[in-house]
């Protein structure tokens, strides 16, 4: 009886790990794409976006550092976007 507890016990921890994972790794691609909208708001001029106030995103920038660097690697490395969200979501 211990041995059937032990090895039910391992097979749910498993799929409890599986699960963290699967959310874990939705909630930063989440993240991810949330900072993208907010570097396209606040340095959408660069793409022709409306921006808000230039005195507001001069006082943003120097937190912006790591925004602009992801936005540019994700422009250079650009292929196909709608790819990219489907690989996330493991659609086939």
């Amino acid at each position: 009886m211990k041995k059937l507890s032990d090895l039910l016990g391992r097979f749910f921890g498993g799929i409890d790990e599986g699960l963290k994972e699967a959310s874990v790794s939705l909630i930063e691609k989440e993240l991810e794409e949330t900072e993208n909208v907010f570097a396209l708001l606040t340095m959408g001029f660069l793409s022709g976006i409306p921006s808000p106030p230039t005195g507001l995103v001069l006082r943003l920038l120097p937190y912006m550092q790591r925004e602009i660097y992801v936005m540019m690697l994700r422009s250079k490395n650009l292929d196909d976007v709608f790819a990219e969200t489907a690989g996330t979501f493991d659609i086939d």
